[in-house]
């Protein structure tokens, strides 16, 4: 069956090009690894202005039905991801984007970028995919948990794409990095429109939002998030063949 796409007019089809973002990847490759507090990379212009401008617009808003409110008090008027009851409701063309976040193109510029082989995208989006913050919301620091254990992987990277429209520095909302004793934040990165976040997984690779957003009311903090994993070496690797064909 197919679900009736949320937005009236449908996005041009576009993909990601594997060879440029390899090429990209590269350039950026040494400066990944060094990066403080802990490896990462930003991309602005990641997709272009006139793509990111529609995927913003066709963003689900606070109303959206299948937001999953997360209040807790380090995470005071966050709402959650839409993965929870899947993505139904949730434009055609967002829901391509999260597509191309499992696909070929952007595996291999992730393994490029960071020198992971072998990387496991996470087509479920569990604990990521589309998020929203409110006016007054925040993220308390935090280190990400470090397993998909429905698969038993091991988790590698996080990547989170912006989509809030004319983001303007004062109402803050920063993504921050700190230090491993948290005693300093090394890194902050504002969640412009079109910028992409890699970043490494560590237990104490610690990030947030921790100040509260001060956006005006009607406006909010929109972001896309996907995390990647890695196999543990099979004990009965030795032992693995190609195709067997009958005589």
């Amino acid at each position: 069956m197919c679900e009736t796409a949320a937005h009236t007019e449908p996005m041009p089809a576009w993909f990601l090009d594997r060879k440029a973002l390899k090429s990209l990847a590269l350039t950026r490759r040494d400066a990944y690894r060094v990066a403080r507090p802990f490896p990462h990379a930003i991309f602005d212009g990641f997709l272009g202005d006139a793509r990111a401008l529609a995927l913003a617009q066709r963003f689900p808003g606070p109303e959206h039905s299948a937001w999953m409110r997360r209040d807790y008090r380090e995470q005071s008027a966050r709402m959650g991801q839409l993965q929870r009851t899947g993505f139904e409701g949730v434009d055609a063309g967002l829901r391509h984007l999260l597509s191309e976040l499992c696909a070929m193109a952007f595996l291999d510029f992730l393994g490029a970028l960071t020198g992971v082989e072998g990387l496991i995208a996470d087509p479920h989006f569990r604990g990521a995919g589309p998020s929203l913050t409110l006016p007054g919301g925040h993220l308390a620091l935090h280190a990400d948990f470090n397993r998909d254990r429905t698969r038993h992987l091991e988790r590698k990277l996080t990547v989170i794409y912006y989509l809030g429209l004319d983001w303007q520095p004062a109402w803050g909302g920063a993504l921050e990095l700190w230090d491993e004793q948290r005693t300093r934040c090394e890194a902050s990165h504002l969640p412009l429109l079109d910028r992409l976040i890699v970043m490494d997984h560590g237990d104490t690779y610690w990030h947030g939002h921790p100040q509260p957003l001060a956006c005006p009311a009607g406006r909010f903090r929109a972001s896309v998030s996907a995390y990647y994993y890695v196999a543990a070496p099979s004990p009965d690797e030795e032992n693995s063949h190609g195709a067997i064909w009958a005589t």
